[in-house]
């Protein structure tokens, strides 16, 4: 999943889904000049604003506070917006909220969902490989010195059935220690014959040959040595004459009655795995295998490179379907006890931690501080912030999660802390943290906002643009004589020129001024950002004007004509450049 949500969108219809981006942005703007608006003009509103309280019936406007009024159905007169109860106490009020109208709402496609108890059915998807059960392993080494003769298995893969003659040994050494082993029978010396029956076994006779020799009274001068297990050779060390040595190894049997599927697991989902846990595997090469398996064995360690850790899966195999080397996809039944949770996409991420959008009944949300437990796909469990009944904003979450970042970087735009770079300091080396990163994508919200306006031919609201305004204001005093700040002034500067052309051919200059103001921190400041996001730039051939759109095929919005699409740099590479044909174009 992408992790810059900036760029997705959470409608079914495309040609709204800018429009829905920057509408619901506006909603956590707000919410984050509530208390800015609060502190920077309260001296303004003077002892006004500190003489109020939840229970005077007056209401202010949350883009204006200093506007107060007594009407509970009135509109702001600045910006239209409907009023809520003004508080007292400025940025400490507690409580920030925002008011909606119903046509807004309706607009936005906003949707709550209520917070309820329920169990987390989900599914852990893993991909693996097969591999050789090693507890089934035997390996025959030798326990004397000798000659093979009369080798019985001929090459690997040859089945091999416990008790199955392996191969003969001649061995002086054995030689002798059978006839010791012979006159002691012969004496009746009990003692010693139990010492030199002990001898023989550690020379690496087995029991049967001993047997055989206790009764017939015979040297056996070639030496059987018979299969103790069952198998496949994995692996022939020796061929028919071969001299060897105590700790020679001769060969390797391996059952394949059960094998093991070595699985890579997500760190982060680590938590959910416990040994002794079913699994369900379905095997590309074995479609008929086994499909049941259990988790055997947790490894201790994690991959810094891949940040996984392995599992090992113990599956029956006795039918023989599954080989070493063959691909295994698993799926991990995950069940919870009843929980407290919200959709997943509900959970914004920022600096905080995790918050919701809380409804607050009649059009009325805030933003509220939660802690969260188990994740899956459709739910997240909530362990504290929130209670059974509340109601959180549901739709389109995740394009608010700059914009809950947003809200940091406002309280701190009065007086923002300089970074530490100069004028030769490259864009991509720039100290940004996911709060600027957040700042910095709402002028290229904007870009793909224009695009698609012009692609789909209506005008653009120009009060969308305030944000990205107020905030380019505290990069350009934070980032201070660095390579960013002309980037950002020719922004704002191309954003203030949309308030007066809105649409048509003037609202598409604005768009080839504003990508071309942004095009060195696009390509220089943070090109993976955006390719991961699925953003594409690109050029009309004719004109030269440069626009940014989400996916591959290009939408020209200057124009029916051939545009060039630029792909996103490795910060490795050079920059190289591929034509894109529109589509009826040959």
């Amino acid at each position: 999943m992408n992790n810059s949500p900036v760029f997705k969108t959470c409608c079914n219809d495309p040609a709204k889904s800018a429009l829905k981006l920057l509408t619901v942005g506006a909603i956590a703007w707000q919410l984050a000049m509530v208390n800015s608006y609060a502190q920077t003009e309260q001296s303004d509103t003077g002892s006004q604003s500190q003489t109020i309280d939840e229970g005077s019936g007056q209401y202010t406007c949350p883009m204006h506070p200093h506007f107060l009024a007594t009407d509970p159905a009135g509109i702001c007169p600045i910006c239209g917006m409907d009023l809520v109860p003004a508080s007292s106490g400025g940025g400490n009020s507690g409580v920030t909220e925002v008011a909606v109208s119903p046509e807004m709402i309706q607009t936005m496609g906003i949707r709550t969902t209520t917070v309820a108890r329920e169990q987390i059915n989900e599914s852990l998807r893993l991909f693996g490989t097969v591999e050789t059960n090693e507890r089934l392993e035997n390996v025959s080494v030798s326990k004397f010195e000798g000659w093979i003769e009369g080798l019985s298995v001929n090459a690997e893969g040859d089945t091999v059935n416990r008790g199955d003659l392996l191969f003969r040994v001649y061995s002086p050494n054995l030689i002798a220690a059978q006839k010791d082993y012979i006159n002691s029978m012969r004496i009746g010396n009990k003692k010693r014959i139990d010492a030199v029956k002990q001898r023989l076994r550690s020379l690496g006779m087995q029991n049967s040959t001993i047997h055989s020799i206790s009764h017939s009274g015979q040297v056996v001068e070639r030496v059987p040595v018979y299969a103790e297990t069952g198998g496949t050779v994995a692996k022939l060390l020796v061929r028919e004459g071969d001299y060897i040595k105590p700790g020679s190894e001769i060969l390797r049997l391996q059952s394949y009655d059960d094998v093991w599927v070595i699985a890579s697991i997500a760190e982060r989902d680590l938590p959910l795995i416990r040994t002794g846990q079913s699994v369900s595997l379905t095997f590309p090469s074995a479609p008929n295998a086994d499909p049941d398996g259990v988790v055997d064995y947790i490894y201790p360690t994690i991959d810094t490179t891949t940040r996984t850790a392995r599992v090992r899966i113990e599956v029956d195999n006795a039918a023989g379907d599954l080989r070493p080397g063959a691909y295994a996809d698993i799926d991990v039944s995950l069940q919870s006890d009843s929980l407290l949770v919200i959709p997943t996409e509900s959970v914004l991420y920022s600096s905080l931690g995790a918050h919701v959008i809380v409804s607050l009944g009649d059009g009325r949300f805030k933003a509220k501080q939660i802690e969260v437990g188990m994740a899956a796909a459709q739910y997240t469990q909530v362990t504290g912030g929130l209670e059974e009944g509340e109601r959180v904003v549901s739709s389109g979450q995740f394009m608010l999660d700059s914009e809950v970042n947003l809200r940091e970087g406002f309280s701190k735009m009065e007086a923002p802390n300089k970074i530490d770079a100069t004028p030769d300091t490259p864009l991509q080396e720039l100290p940004v943290d996911a709060t600027t990163l957040a700042g910095i994508d709402h002028f290229t919200d904007m870009a793909l906002y224009f695009h698609e306006a012009l692609i789909d031919g209506y005008e653009i609201d120009v009060y969308f643009v305030d944000p990205a305004l107020q905030y380019g204001e505290g990069l350009i005093a934070q980032f201070d004589n660095t390579r960013l700040v002309p980037i950002i002034e020719s922004a704002s500067d191309a954003l203030r020129n949309a308030k007066q052309s809105p649409d048509g051919e003037g609202l598409a200059q604005v768009l080839a001024d504003l990508v071309g103001a942004m095009e060195p921190w696009f390509m220089q400041g943070a090109p993976i950002r955006y390719r991961d996001a699925g953003v594409a730039y690109f050029t009309d051939n004719a004109s030269g004007r440069a626009w940014i759109q989400e996916g591959d095929d290009p939408i020209n919005p200057y124009g029916d004509g051939d545009a060039t699409r630029t792909p996103w740099p490795d910060p490795m590479a050079g920059i190289e450049t591929e034509t894109a044909m529109l589509d009826g174009d040959e």
